[in-house]
């Protein structure tokens, strides 16, 4: 160790480190955003803060009437890494000139505090610094000014690096009401593009509407928000458009984020905000630090927290899919698949009792010569409602069917239902009393996920006879998989002709209504 020679070397940054600053990869809004933060660092105490952003095709503009820059503040701005801030936004002393050159290669921060007759004025020249850029020497300007009673700052960027399309305005408004809408809404902050006034977004939600909340965690800190259900998530939710926007000191560091539970369509109307002041974020505060034990914890006790709210938010849903529109739909199914049974020879030979060969020209034999005398393998029924509460009472008839299997017949009928069990796709039930019932476990997690819910619970019902079937007859099990296909085989070819007789009959109907309007016209 003492043979070691110590030399003093110099690490002082070089000036290229300065434009690299800017290769952060911030979006507009985001690089904007960091110029909002320290303008509501700057904000005088109980008094609205005015910002307006300034945005063309040459030029950005952050301007604010906060506190503004004494002297001595000003000229540490354009230091790296220099900040006095604690428990602020702008904690870090990186975002003002990460910020403005991921805008443009030119920034000039303006700044007057107030009672003071000067203001100081500080460029950055990406050009003009590459080539006699000191650090030790940067200028400052000072301006004598006559109203001593404004202040604020403001930012001024140039030679953009951005270019300009038709919503970027648009685009960029919305955003930033989002990132600071507990501030607008405490009104502690007026916030305006363009002249066009930021207002965030309201989520229209279910009748739960927002329920608030606050969890104690087991260091001591707090974590607080609201949580609700979508009222009419549509497509958005199964783009992604769901669960927590999460603020640090009032300010957006995620968009939908799924801190507590796990991206699924069963779950796509869950939103709200969380509010983590004392968890780690990255210096350019777009993430959190998700190593951090302080996210780790927050996660742990949402996943507890979020738990109970999941089986609402899954029982919403699938009373959302499971409408009046798609029952009717599956009466209309049940009735194509008992056509499908009917039309199909080689299954009429299950009706028929101690039939074992099931080779093709042996069941069409057995069938002709039985099916005389043998009932045929369905048969249609009429059954009544319940009276519905309404006055007058009326009963409507349904159209039930019976299964014949081995001589033993079946009513077959088929719901909708949640198992309670995320591991069972569908449940089958046999009585004498009530048939054959086919249960679709609503709260299977692919029943949600996908999007044809009718074929998902034909194959279901096809999978529940064919059992029935091979059970009766006392047949191998992989026989219940050819059966199951056979029967949704064949139930799809007549939804197919379905299909294209209401084609040939909307051609007819659009034929007719032309030759209709040439007469007319004539």
């Amino acid at each position: 160790m003492n043979n070691i020679r110590i030399k003093e070397i110099d690490i002082t940054p070089h000036k290229s480190l300065m434009p690299k600053m800017g290769k952060a990869g911030y979006s507009v809004s985001e690089a904007i955003a960091e110029l909002i933060d320290n303008s509501l660092d700057a904000r005088y105490n109980n008094k609205l803060l005015h910002v307006r952003i300034v945005l063309k095709p040459d030029l950005i503009a952050v301007v604010d009437d906060g506190i503004g820059m004494g002297e001595d503040i000003a000229a540490k701005a354009l230091k790296l890494a220099h900040s006095e801030k604690k428990n602020q936004l702008g904690e870090f002393g990186l975002g003002l000139k990460t910020a403005c050159q991921s805008l443009g290669k030119k920034f000039t921060v303006t700044t007057k505090p107030k009672n003071i007759e000067e203001e100081y004025i500080l460029t950055f020249d990406e050009d003009e610094w590459t080539k006699n850029g000191d650090w030790q020497k940067h200028p400052m300007g000072i301006r004598k000014v006559n109203n001593k009673t404004e202040s604020g700052t403001n930012v001024l960027v140039e030679k953009l690096n951005i270019k300009f399309y038709p919503n970027l305005v648009t685009n960029i408004k919305n955003d930033l009401a989002l990132r600071f809408a507990p501030f607008i809404y405490n009104n502690e902050l007026k916030l305006m593009v363009n002249n066009l006034i930021c207002e965030p977004y309201s989520f229209e939600l279910t009748e739960e509407e927002k329920e608030k909340f606050e969890i104690e965690l087991p260091n001591g800190d707090k974590i607080g928000g609201w949580r609700g259900l979508l009222k009419n998530p549509g497509g958005a939710g199964n783009k992604g458009f769901y669960g927590f926007n999460t603020f640090r000191r009032g300010r957006l560091i995620t968009y939908y984020d799924k801190i507590g539970f796990n991206p699924h369509p069963e779950v796509r109307r869950i939103v709200g905000e969380i509010h983590m002041d004392n968890v780690p974020v990255t210096h350019n505060k777009r993430e959190w630090i998700r190593e951090s034990s302080e996210y780790i914890l927050v996660k742990e006790q949402m996943e507890k927290f979020m738990k109970p709210f999941l089986a609402i938010a899954r029982k919403y849903e699938t009373s959302s899919v499971i409408d009046s529109k798609l029952s009717e739909k599956m009466e209309v199914q049940i009735d194509l698949i008992a056509k499908a049974i009917k039309n199909t020879p080689e299954l009429r030979v299950y009706a028929i009792p101690n039939a074992s060969d099931l080779s093709k020209k042996k069941v069409e034999k057995e069938i002709e010569k039985r099916e005389i005398n043998e009932e045929p393998i369905i048969q249609e029924y009429s059954e009544p409602e319940e009276q519905r509460t309404r006055t007058p009472k009326r009963t409507h008839i349904k159209k039930r069917y019976l299964l014949t299997v081995n001589g033993k017949k079946f009513k077959f009928t088929h719901e909708f239902k949640d198992l309670q069990d995320n591991e069972t796709l569908r449940q089958t039930a046999v009585s004498e009393e009530k048939g054959i019932e086919v249960f679709t476990n609503t709260s299977f997690p692919a029943f949600l996920a996908t999007k044809d819910q009718i074929f998902y619970a034909t194959f279901n019902i096809s999978e529940s006879i064919a059992e029935i079937m091979v059970i009766e007859k006392k047949e191998s099990p992989e026989r219940i998989f050819y059966l199951r296909n056979l029967i949704l085989q064949k139930t799809g070819k007549i939804m197919r002709g379905l299909e294209e007789e209401a084609k040939l009959e909307k051609t007819e109907e659009r034929i007719q209504e032309k030759k209709k309007r040439l007469k007319e016209m004539l």
